[in-house]
């Protein structure tokens, strides 16, 4: 497949049509969610919102990536991941060691709903279409493993004689892959006329199987190809489980929670699949029958990891692009903005900032050493700029401090003691608003924008790479984005992620009204002169207590409007546009910290680093719901 103009455009992985394709694009550092020990000792549930990275993960696994793994191990982009997977046990010199097989869920089991049924037929249909698409799946994934096609050479696949599958319906000697061909295909045409059709079917026609009874042939050595184990290994993946109704998904769980089989099986559902109770929970019940992956939330905890994955995926997507030459994505985005082009507009700004801070400490002796030091006359213009605006933001705090007690002069090393990066961080957020500088622009702030997912950091990153080809194409040579215009185009990104989320997420209106009280609170705290929450607040909490009382339900029934509450924020958890902290220490008290989606932030001028945020009552944000944040006066003060 000839790749596209712009690469980055190609979300999902379904649609990257060749295998050597999706693998030269796939970023090895995904396989960092994985445990290598826990991976084949029980279920793994990948969860995450839409756009974590959940379907390129499974279908790494699947026999024809494999295949192109090992003949392709020699390839640049590949040698890595080929190493990772090495280590792992999924492939050796020989070839494919794992015998991956994906069943997507998206296929009308759904619809098993409507059928006139009692729960418990229900049941038995789902258990049975599901037994019949994974044995379909598992002939046709093992004549794939192996070179050969479907289902011609059906035949050369059989069942170890001490498997049970198919107990009481099966002839003497070996189950041909061809005879489990044939019944899988009767059993899902079967229960597949009964839900496409117009009359009432006959309950007692329809075949039903209680449990997954499939797993018996993808135990070590059940499944025989030519005689020998199909593979020594095998991965069972389920793919977009929330699509399954709520009995579906319990019985599915439940199911895989009591069996222990010897196969690797992995689950992967988005965030929406959960309740409002799990998602308040963060999604972490778990419990020792499972091991549960969020994926946003372990790059969370790793954002240099997500950071190193971004740039590499960026760069895999720019060298795949077939209009431009551009080996790597970081030279073409300007970082700074220590250029030519900016020395008159950051001369200007430390004239202004300069003649701000004198005429605020003016006739104030306290300040005249502070006045004196050397970083104020030393480094870049931008740099001195900068440092202005730190004496102003401390002398701001000093007068707050001390109202009412004794001036003494304040030595210089004071000034020196109070400042750090965070107070650095806060000063050239406020010189960027004050003056509309560019801030959202170069790569890592392009990786903390994303907000831990991968789909978030394509959409920006592909909006960036898109002009970038534009302007290579009109004059013959890679152009370098400018910080002004990659500010530009990633705020635009942003004003199109606040029009998506009435569409993309449930009680979508109610959610945009509760992420813009945020917002505007967090601008509000952000932006008070002396910075006391430096670099900023992008977020706020919630303490445990209330945290347990939105999941307690007689609380919640009796307190109809924390109910809407604990309903909206569940929603903005499962679209990732609050990102929640569990058990956050502050004050002497525990926290549930609920920070914005970092795309949401240019709105409002919020800084992107994490750490920054105010605690709420529930009363007070159950009002934003309806009335909309409304600074009291005692913020405007603070």
């Amino acid at each position: 497949m000839r790749e596209p103009r712009n690469p980055f455009r190609l979300r999902a992985a379904e649609q990257i049509e060749s295998d050597l394709s999706f693998l030269r694009l796939f970023g090895p550092g995904m396989l960092e969610l994985l445990s290598m020990q826990q991976m084949w000792e029980r279920p793994q549930i990948l969860r995450s919102a839409s756009g974590g990275g959940k379907t390129s993960l499974l279908k790494l696994f699947t026999p024809g990536v494999l295949l192109a793994l090992h003949a392709n191990r020699g390839h640049d982009d590949i040698k890595e991941l080929y190493q990772r997977l090495s280590e792992f046990g999924i492939v050796n010199e020989d070839g494919s060691q794992a015998l991956g097989v994906l069943i997507p869920c998206n296929r009308n089991y759904a619809n098993l709903e409507d059928l006139d049924f009692d729960a418990a037929r229900k049941a038995r249909l789902f258990f049975g279409l599901l037994n019949a698409r994974i044995v379909l799946s598992t002939l046709r994934a093992s004549l794939l493993l192996h070179s050969l096609s479907f289902p011609q050479h059906l035949d050369r696949i059989s069942v170890h004689e001490s498997v049970n599958f198919l107990t009481g319906s099966r002839p003497l000697g070996p189950l041909s892959g061809s005879a489990l061909h044939r019944w899988a295909t009767e059993y899902e045409a079967t229960v597949c006329d009964a839900i496409d059709s117009f009359e009432p079917p006959d309950q007692n026609l329809l075949p039903g199987q209680d449990t997954v009874s499939s797993l018996e042939l993808l135990k070590p050595g059940a499944l025989l190809f030519d005689g020998k184990p199909a593979a020594p290994k095998t991965v069972l993946m389920f793919d977009d489980v929330h699509l399954l109704t709520l009995q579906q998904r319990k019985s599915l769980f439940r199911t895989f929670a009591q069996l222990r089989s010897g196969v690797a099986i992995w689950i992967a559902e988005r965030f929406e699949a959960l309740s409002v109770g799990e998602l308040l929970s963060s999604g972490t019940q778990e419990g020792r029958d499972y091991n549960v992956i969020q994926i946003e939330q372990f790059w969370r905890r790793q954002r240099k990891k997500f950071e190193n994955l971004a740039a590499n995926i960026a760069n895999r997507r720019a060298r795949a692009a077939t209009e431009v030459e551009i080996p790597s994505f970081e030279p073409y985005l300007v970082s700074s903005l220590d250029g030519v082009e900016w020395q008159d507009k950051s001369k200007v700004i430390l004239e202004d900032v300069q003649r701000q801070a004198i005429e605020q400490t003016a006739g104030d002796p306290k300040f005249e050493d502070w006045l004196k030091h050397g970083d104020l006359t030393e480094g870049t213009t931008r740099d001195r700029a900068v440092s202005w605006k730190i004496l102003h933001i401390l002398v701001e705090r000093e007068r707050r401090r001390s109202q009412g007690a004794f001036d003494f002069v304040l030595p210089p090393d004071d000034l020196e003691e109070r400042t750090d990066s965070q107070i650095r961080s806060a000063a050239e957020l406020f010189i960027a608003r004050d003056y509309k500088l560019p801030y959202y622009f170069g790569l890592s702030r392009l990786a903390q924008l994303a907000s831990s997912n991968i789909e978030q950091y394509l959409w920006l990153a592909g909006d960036l790479f898109e002009e970038l080809v534009s302007a290579t194409v009109v004059r013959d040579v890679p152009l370098q984005l400018s910080p002004a215009r990659q500010d530009f185009i990633i705020r635009r990104a942003s004003d199109q992620l606040w029009k998506e989320i009435p569409r993309r997420a449930r009680l979508g209106e109610s959610v945009v009204q509760f992420l813009d009280s945020v917002g505007r609170f967090c601008h509000q705290m952000t932006f008070l002169p002396n910075a006391p929450y430096e670099p900023g607040v992008t977020g706020i909490a919630i303490s445990m207590a209330d945290r347990a009382n939105l999941l307690d339900p007689r609380y919640i029934d009796s307190h109809p409007t924390h109910a809407r509450l604990a309903e909206v924020l569940a929603a903005a958890i499962a679209n990732n546009l609050l990102e929640p902290i569990l058990d956050y220490k502050c004050k002497g008290a525990m926290w549930m910290v609920l920070n914005l989606n970092r795309l949401l932030c240019p709105k409002y001028w919020l800084p992107l680093q994490y750490g920054g945020f105010k605690e709420k009552r529930l009363d007070e944000l159950a009002s934003w719901l309806s009335n909309g944040y409304k600074p009291t006066k005692v913020e405007s003060l603070l």
